[in-house]
């Protein structure tokens, strides 16, 4: 699971850039009416970038750690096996979650067809985030003292706040529904 989170918030991350790039476009061209400049859109879509290869090395530490889990033996190999496998789902919980972050803005700098691309791309990044913050409070279950669960929750938060202030700022300025099945 820790691998299938870090390849949704990777291509998460993937979207995030081309959305960016699309965004700093039309800036450049004068739409947009939030301030917002091509060069922050460029900025967010490097940092897009790197969270993408960020997230793809992720699951490669992912797959590693969850090997040597499987072939540990019960008692304190196990426990340390999963107390290491803890680190990669915490890594992609917060990269997931600054992907989140960059999405919501993202889809702030305007109101463009593309721009829920940026929402679906922030929904992607938080679920893979929630995703790992389960599996490492699963691994830490036996460790109570430990901060690693409650880091990943807090990405896994983070990431979910970040998606539905975009997504309600978004609904707001597309304005109401219409039924198209009113007569």
């Amino acid at each position: 699971a820790g691998v299938a989170s870090a390849l949704s918030a990777a291509a998460a991350a993937g979207v995030v850039e081309l959305v960016a790039e699309l965004t700093a476009k039309r800036l450049e061209r004068g739409e947009g009416a939030n301030g917002d400049s091509p060069e922050r859109m460029r900025d967010l879509a490097k940092q897009a970038a790197k969270l993408r290869a960020r997230l793809l090395s992720c699951a490669e530490e992912d797959g590693r750690a969850y090997a040597r889990v499987i072939k540990s033996r019960e008692g304190h190999e196990r426990a340390r096996a999963l107390d290491r496998a803890s680190d990669p789902p915490l890594a992609i919980a917060e990269s997931a979650a600054a992907v989140a972050e960059r999405a919501a803005e993202v889809a702030d700098a305007g109101n463009w067809t593309f721009t829920a691309d940026a929402i679906v791309a922030g929904e992607l990044a938080a679920a893979a985030a929630r995703g790992c913050a389960q599996l490492v409070e699963a691994n830490l279950a036996d460790e109570p003292g430990d901060s690693r669960p409650a880091r990943a929750r807090a990405a896994a938060d983070l990431a979910g706040r970040a998606t539905r202030t975009a997504a309600d700022r978004a609904a707001a300025a597309r304005g109401p529904a219409v039924d198209s099945r009113a007569g």
